[in-house]
C-alpha cells in the first residue's frame, strides 16, 4: 500500500508543482468582496475562504463581536481592516502571508492573546475537531449556508456526534436522526422512513450517482465521513424525482492543512472488535499538496446465534491547490463486508399478532448462510474561487459494487396452540451487480444589487446506474421449530441455474438554479428550480423481452421560501418544495402513459443561531401531499396489453397526506455541554384513512448528550442517550383481520471518555442500559421481525499520535 499510494502522489506533484505558489502570493491582489454584517467569527471565517489566507484568532476574543462586514474591492490587508472596524481588534500579517487577529494596543498593534488557527480550508461547514455536535453550515443546496438561513428542516450529524456514540456504519446514523424509523424491506434490504415516505436519496459531497441500498445490503462505512446533512421534506431541487421525505449527503473527510495520525481501536460485547487508522499531512514544503488515508478493519460477532462479519475499509485522498483559486481532489474508498450466518427475513409471530416469546438470539438462519458484498469508489472534485463570493465546482463518482447472497429462507406464522407453522421452504440464491456514475457541475456567487446582497447559485448534474440481477432457489418444505432452532437442518445445496436474469439501466439528469434575494435588511426570498429528466429500463436476459420502460421528460420541480430575521439569532421561515415520482410504466384506458405523481412540503418555523452559531435551534410545521398516484380503473381490467407494469389500466388518482411538528436542538448549551435532540409528531393517511406508514409512530423523541467537567474531573466527559416513541399498530399485511404492533419504549444508552494524556483517550459506551426488550422493526405475521440490539457494553482507546 505504501509503494502504491507514492505512485499517485509523485505524477500529481510533479504536474502541480511549477504552478503552487504559496498563500503570501496573495495577499496584496485585490478581490471583490460583499460580506454583510453579522457575528465576527463568522466574518472573519468567510473572509479568510474568499480571500484564499489563512487566519488565526481567539474565539474568546471575538465571542459576542459584530462585524460591519466588507463590501467593494480590497487587498487583504485592507479588507480586514474594513471587516475590523470597530470591534477592537486588529489583524497583523505573518512572515508566512498568515494573519493574526488580536486586540489592538493603543498605538494600533496587536497584543498576542493565545490563538485558536482557523484556515479557510479547515473552516466553514467542516465538523471535524470542532468538538460540537452542531454544523456551522451545510452544502446541501450547493449555496454554503448556515441553518438558519435554510428556510427547510435540516440536520447535520457530526464528527464529534458519531465519534461520541461509536456510530460506524450509516443506519446506525439514521437511527439517530431526527425523525427517521427503520422500516423493513424484501430480502434483508431495511431502508428508513422520514415524514411517513421512505428515504432513498443519498449523495456523496453533493453528487448523485451512489451506492446500491446505503443503510442494508450494501452497508456504507462511516469512518471517511467529516459529518451527514439531511434535509427532511420533499428535496426537488437537489435529486427531483423521489419521495418527499428528503435527502441524505454525506460529506467525506479532506486533508487537513497539519500532519496528523490518529488510532482508535474497540472491543464490545458478543466479541465485536474493530480498528481504524486515519493519518495525513501536507506532502510539500508549501502545504498545497496535502494527503490523507483512512483504514478500518472490522471482526465481529452479533447477539443473534450463527451471524459473524467481517468487513475491511480503505480510503485515500490528495488535495492539490493548482494555483491560489483552484482546488483539485482525487480519490477513492474500497469496501469489503462478509457476513456468515446471515438472515433476510427475522422472525414471524404467533398468528394472533402476538409477538414470539423466544430469547432475542433466536436466528433462523444455517450456519452456510453467507452475505457477500464489496464496493469501490473513485471520486474526482475541481474548484475554483473567482473572488468576490464566486466559485465554480465540477465533482464527479464512480461506484462498483456487488454482492452474493446464499440463504434458507423460513417464513410462516405460529400457532399459538401446536407452536408449529414455520417452514424452511426456499434454498435461495442472489447475485447483484451495480455499477454507477455521477457528475454534478455549480457556479455559486453574490451580487450586489438594489441596495442588498443577493446570492445565486446555478448547476447541472447527471447520474446512471446499471444493475443486474441473478436468482434462483430450491425448494424446500421442512418445517422448522422456532424455539430450537437446527442451524444444520439441511447442507448447502449447489446453485441451480439462475431462474431470473434481469438488467437495468436508470438514467436521471437535470438543471437546477436558485437565488437568495434580499429584499430588504431581515427579509430574504428564495427561488428556485429544477428540470428533470429520468429514463428507467428494465429487460429480461434470459427471455429477451422488456420488463420495464419509464421515462419522464422536463419535469420541472419549484422551490420557494421566505426568511424574515427578527434579531441577528433568530428567524421565521415559510418554504414550498416538491419531488415527483415517474408512473409512465402504467396505461390509461386511452393508452397513454400516467403523468407523475407529485409530491409537495409545506412547511413554516422558527430557528435560532446562539452563540455566534455553536447552538441551534429549529420548531417546524409540516405538511406534505403526494398527489395523483396510479390507481386501478375498475372499468377498464384487461384493456392495456401493451403495458408493461400490469395489463390492467391505470388512472391518476390516490393521494397521500402526512403532516406534524418537529422540534430540533443541536450544538452547545453551556460551556462543555454539547446536545442533539430532536421530536417529531406525525401523523399520515391514504385514501381510506389509513396510515401510509404504519411503523411510523405518532411520536418519536431522540436525545443526546455530552458534558465535560471542569476543575481537576477536567479529563472527564460523560454522556447519555434515549431514543423514545409512542406504540403503533396496524392491520398485519398477510391478514387483515389481526393487528399487529409495537407499544411504546425508551432505550437509554450511557457514554464517557477519559483524557489519559495529550495522546490518550478512553471511552466507554453501553448501550440499551436498562437492557430493554423491543422489536426495532415489524414485518408480517409471516416474516420481518426483528427484535432490537440487547444491552451491549463497548471500550475503546483513542490515541492522536
Amino acid at each position: 500500500m505504501h509503494h502504491a499510494r507514492h505512485a499517485l502522489i509523485v505524477p500529481l506533484a510533479l504536474a502541480a508543482a511549477a504552478t503552487l505558489p504559496l498563500h503570501a502570493q496573495a495577499q496584496d491582489d485585490l478581490r471583490q468582496f460583499a460580506i454583510p454584517a453579522g457575528p465576527l467569527s463568522g466574518a472573519l471565517n468567510r473572509f479568510g475562504r474568499e480571500a484564499g489566507i489563512m487566519l488565526s484568532f481567539s474565539t474568546q476574543a471575538t465571542q459576542g463581536l459584530q462585524s460591519p462586514g466588507v463590501s467593494g474591492v480590497h487587498t487583504a490587508a485592507s479588507g480586514l481592516a474594513a471587516l475590523l472596524k470597530g470591534t477592537g481588534l486588529a489583524a497583523t500579517r505573518q512572515a508566512s502571508g498568515a494573519y493574526v487577529v488580536a486586540a489592538a494596543a493603543p498605538d494600533d498593534s496587536a497584543v498576542a492573546l493565545p490563538m485558536v488557527q482557523v484556515t479557510a480550508q479547515a473552516q466553514g461547514a467542516t465538523t471535524e475537531n470542532t468538538g460540537s455536535y452542531t454544523g456551522r453550515a451545510t452544502t446541501i443546496g450547493k449555496m454554503e449556508q448556515s441553518l438558519r438561513e435554510t428556510p427547510q428542516s435540516v440536520s447535520v450529524i457530526t464528527r464529534q456526534f458519531m465519534d461520541d456514540r461509536n456510530m460506524v456504519s450509516l443506519d446506525e446514523v439514521m437511527a439517530q436522526a431526527t425523525g427517521a424509523t427503520r422500516s423493513q424491506r424484501n430480502f434483508g434490504s431495511h431502508t428508513f422512513t422520514v415524514r411517513g415516505f421512505a428515504m432513498n436519496a443519498y449523495l456523496k459531497d453533493g453528487v448523485p450517482g451512489s451506492e446500491y441500498d446505503d443503510t442494508s445490503t450494501m452497508p456504507t462505512d462511516m469512518a471517511i465521513y467529516d459529518r451527514v446533512e439531511i434535509l427532511r421534506g420533499a428535496a426537488g431541487l437537489i435529486v427531483g424525482a423521489g419521495d418527499p421525505s428528503g435527502v441524505v449527503n454525506l460529506v467525506r473527510k479532506r486533508p487537513r492543512a497539519e500532519a496528523h495520525a490518529d488510532l482508535n481501536l474497540s472491543a464490545a460485547s458478543w466479541s465485536n472488535y474493530r480498528a481504524e487508522i486515519d493519518a495525513g499531512k501536507p506532502l510539500n514544503e508549501a502545504g498545497t499538496l496535502r494527503g490523507r488515508v483512512v483504514a478500518a478493519y472490522q471482526d465481529k460477532h452479533t447477539f443473534q446465534d450463527v451471524t459473524h462479519a467481517r468487513e475491511g475499509l480503505l480510503y485515500g485522498v490528495l488535495e492539490a491547490d493548482l494555483g491560489r483559486d483552484t482546488t483539485l481532489t482525487l480519490g477513492g474508498r474500497r469496501q469489503e463486508n462478509k457476513i456468515h450466518g446471515y438472515t433476510v427475513f427475522g422472525l414471524p409471530r404467533y398468528s394472533d399478532g402476538n409477538a414470539l416469546d423466544v430469547a432475542r438470539s433466536t436466528s433462523l438462519a444455517q450456519d452456510w448462510n453467507l452475505h457477500d458484498v464489496n464496493g469501490s469508489n473513485l471520486f474526482a472534485e475541481l474548484e475554483h474561487r473567482f473572488g468576490g463570493g464566486w466559485k465554480a465546482r465540477a465533482a464527479a463518482n464512480y461506484n462498483k459494487g456487488a454482492f452474493s447472497q446464499q440463504v434458507a429462507i423460513t417464513r410462516g406464522m405460529v400457532d399459538p396452540l401446536t407452536l408449529g407453522g414455520p417452514l424452511l421452504y426456499s434454498l435461495y440464491f442472489r447475485d447483484i451487480e451495480v455499477e454507477s456514475k455521477g457528475v454534478d457541475a455549480s457556479l455559486t456567487g453574490s451580487v450586489q444589487a438594489l441596495g442588498g446582497t443577493h446570492e445565486v447559485m446555478a448547476g447541472f448534474n447527471w447520474s446512471k446506474q446499471y444493475q443486474r440481477t441473478r436468482d434462483t432457489s430450491v425448494d424446500s418444505a421442512l418445517p422448522v421449530n422456532i424455539f430450537n432452532v437446527n442451524h444444520q437442518a439441511v447442507a448447502r445445496p449447489a446453485r441451480p441455474d439462475w431462474g431470473v436474469d434481469a438488467w437495468s439501466n436508470d438514467q436521471r439528469y437535470g438543471v437546477y438554479a436558485s437565488a437568495r434575494l434580499e429584499l430588504a435588511r431581515p427579509l430574504h426570498l428564495l427561488l428556485g428550480g429544477r428540470v428533470s429528466w429520468m429514463d428507467y429500463q428494465e429487460t429480461d436476459a434470459i427471455g429477451g423481452g422488456k420488463l420495464a420502460d419509464n421515462r419522464e421528460n422536463h419535469q420541472f420541480t419549484p422551490y420557494a421560501g421566505l426568511i424574515y430575521d427578527l434579531n441577528p439569532q433568530w428567524s421565521l421561515y415559510a418554504s414550498y418544495a416538491d419531488t415527483f415520482q415517474v408512473q409512465s410504466g402504467y396505461r390509461s384506458a386511452n393508452g397513454a402513459p400516467l403523468k407523475p405523481a407529485i409530491g409537495a412540503n409545506y412547511e413554516a418555523g422558527l430557528k435560532g443561531e446562539l452563540y455566534e452559531g455553536r447552538l441551534n435551534l429549529s420548531a417546524a410545521v409540516f405538511q406534505i401531499r403526494k398527489d395523483d398516484l396510479a390507481v386501478l380503473d375498475e372499468q377498464s381490467l384487461g384493456m392495456c396489453p401493451t403495458s408493461l407494469a400490469s395489463t390492467d389500466c391505470y388512472r391518476n388518482g390516490s393521494t397521500l397526506r402526512s403532516k406534524g411538528v418537529e422540534l430540533e436542538a443541536s450544538g452547545e448549551v453551556a460551556p462543555g455541554w454539547q446536545l442533539m435532540a430532536g421530536y417529531t409528531f406525525v401523523t399520515s393517511r391514504d385514501d381510506a384513512g389509513a396510515s401510509i406508514s404504519s411503523e411510523t409512530p405518532h411520536h418519536l423523541f431522540k436525545a443526546s448528550t455530552s458534558y465535560r467537567l471542569s476543575g481537576a474531573w477536567q479529563p472527564l466527559t460523560v454522556g447519555a442517550g434515549v431514543q423514545a416513541q409512542s406504540h403503533y399498530a396496524f392491520p398485519a399485511p398477510d391478514d387483515g383481520s389481526v393487528t399487529m404492533g409495537e407499544g411504546g419504549r425508551a432505550v437509554w444508552d450511557l457514554n464517557g471518555s477519559y483524557r489519559i494524556n495529550s495522546k490518550w483517550t478512553a471511552q466507554l459506551n453501553v448501550n440499551n442500559l436498562f437492557d430493554k426488550r423491543y422489536y426495532s422493526m415489524l414485518g408480517s405475521l409471516r416474516r420481518g421481525n426483528y427484535f432490537g440490539e440487547p444491552r451491549s457494553v463497548g471500550l475503546m482507546l483513542r490515541a492522536a499520535l
